[in-house]
């Protein structure tokens, strides 16, 4: 499906093991939420964080997702944070099966940024706070969990808190990231960012915690930037090479104290990051490492096709439990179209892949996914459990069209416009190779398989009602996918 969204483009590509976005801000995306949150939060008590918050900070801070939060009731600030953060070592050996110990190490001084996006309204907050671990694979900090799912943050009222909590986003080398295309914050204004200094990523776990602290509302000196917002329960989230750094903060640090109240990790490889490399980006613990069962916070694991096969994910696979429930949804790729303005072949051309680019439906069941989790966390109502992705010797499954097998099935896949896939095109980069493909049916196949075009929108909208019948959509979303559907061209 040849989208035609209108997006703004804050970045024009991502990059291996990770994906810096665009931002997409629904039309209806204002908050919602009229009810008082709940306070069936996980940890009660917040524990002080330690550090020291400066500003707002004047300007357009690099990277800004501000566009379209003021029709919304939303504001975005950007504050400096300083303290002293701890690194980690292991005690005995980091099992495949996620049961780690860790115990803090050294300590140093650190200053890094928050980008905090929230309701101008306090009244019209939901109490969620979603904590997202920047993903610098491209060599400065980008945002793919807010770009994926902005549309269903603002309209229920969460708070977002962009964290640069790894040296490449903060003050790393310019042009350390695979295929960058950007800059870390302190050689990308140095008059506005200079004085930020990180000590390495051994610290990055206890840096991402202090935030949270903060965000639970742990007292800080100077500002709090979450000042006079009610905050019941707080969420890390993190895509890609952050979704490994989240996989070891689960697996070690997340016992010490339990600062958050849940996890969305999305597109996670087989492995992990380690707790003590200096700079690493695409470094980790190799293997097939699950995430421990034993904690009491949910977390959903948000997989696509590529995280299966490219990143190694399906041998890590895990059983569905009282506090981890996986999403593999069929026809998505690790990065998509959607993150670099909507249509498939301008998207590849802009990365120079050798066709156009995966159209798939991530972003709709992402939505889902973080609406699922927050009812799961704050109502303790567990999401589906759907099928997996239909896998064989480490190959995905797929049917005469090359769609896959299995897994949660959106329109795309169901009433399918082209043949959508996770797996790399013959010839593609390290960076297209995230991105998967798109082969479209073309106006003469649409036209043999659904007859008009108003039979195959109808198709496509008794689709999603399946799809939101089984939580894997949401009704304001409905709009984005038949009005695409009524832009396929027919013969």
């Amino acid at each position: 499906m040849m989208h035609r969204r209108v997006l703004v483009p804050f970045f024009v590509a991502t990059v291996a093991i990770g994906a810096c976005t665009s931002s997409d801000v629904a039309e209806d995306a204002a908050p919602t939420s009229t009810s008082p949150p709940s306070t069936n939060s996980t940890t009660p008590t917040p524990t002080p964080a330690d550090i020291e918050v400066t500003g707002p900070i004047a300007g357009t801070p690099q990277t800004s997702g501000a566009g379209g939060l003021e029709d919304a009731g939303y504001l975005e600030e950007e504050f400096f944070v300083t303290g002293s953060a701890v690194s980690f070592e292991p005690v005995g050996d980091l099992g495949d099966d996620g049961y780690w110990s860790a115990t803090e190490a050294d300590t140093s001084p650190f200053t890094t940024r928050i980008l905090v996006k929230r309701p101008v309204d306090p009244a019209d907050a939901s109490g969620v706070v979603i904590v997202e671990w920047n993903n610098v694979s491209a060599g400065f900090d980008g945002t793919p969990d807010w770009s994926y799912t902005s549309a269903e943050m603002l309209r229920a009222g969460h708070v977002h808190v962009a964290v640069s909590a790894q040296k490449a986003g903060v003050d790393g080398e310019p042009g350390g990231g695979i295929g960058s295309f950007g800059s870390p914050l302190a050689a990308s204004d140095p008059d506005r960012y200079g004085d930020l200094s990180h000590p390495g990523d051994p610290y990055s776990y206890d840096i991402f915690r202090q935030v949270g602290r903060m965000a639970r509302g742990g007292a800080v000196t100077g500002p709090d930037p979450l000042e006079g917002l009610t905050r019941t329960h707080v969420i890390a989230a993190g895509e890609s090479q952050s979704a490994f750094r989240l996989t070891t903060y689960i697996n070690a640090v997340q016992p010490l104290d339990a600062t958050f109240d849940g996890f969305l990790v999305h597109s996670r490889g087989g492995g992990a990051a380690p707790l003590d490399d200096a700079d690493g980006l695409a470094s980790g613990i190799s293997g097939a490492i699950q995430l421990r069962d034993d904690l009491e916070q949910p977390t959903l694991i948000f997989t696509t096709e590529t995280d299966l096969t490219v990143l190694g994910y399906a041998a890590a696979r895990q059983p569905d439990g009282d506090t981890i429930i996986n999403w593999e949804v069929a026809g998505t790729a690790h990065a998509d179209a959607f993150l670099i303005g909507g249509d498939p072949q301008v998207a590849a051309d802009v990365l120079g892949c050798p066709q156009p680019v995966n159209d798939g439906p991530q972003h709709i069941a992402l939505k889902a996914s973080l609406r699922a989790l927050v009812e799961w966390v704050v109502d303790d109502v567990a999401p589906p459990t759907p099928e997996r992705i239909e896998t064989d010797r480490g190959a995905i499954v797929r049917d005469e069209d090359g769609l896959a097998l299995g897994g949660i099935r959106l329109p795309a896949v169901d009433v399918p416009f082209a043949s959508l896939s996770g797996d790399p095109a013959e010839g593609a980069s390290v960076i297209c190779s995230l991105f998967g493909t798109t082969t479209p049916f073309g106006p003469e196949e649409m036209a043999s398989r659904y007859g008009s075009p108003d039979d195959y929108v109808a198709a496509v909208d008794a689709a999603y009602d399946e799809a939101v019948a089984a939580g894997f959509a949401l009704e304001p979303d409905r709009r984005t996918v038949v009005d695409e559907a009524r832009a396929e061209p027919f013969a």
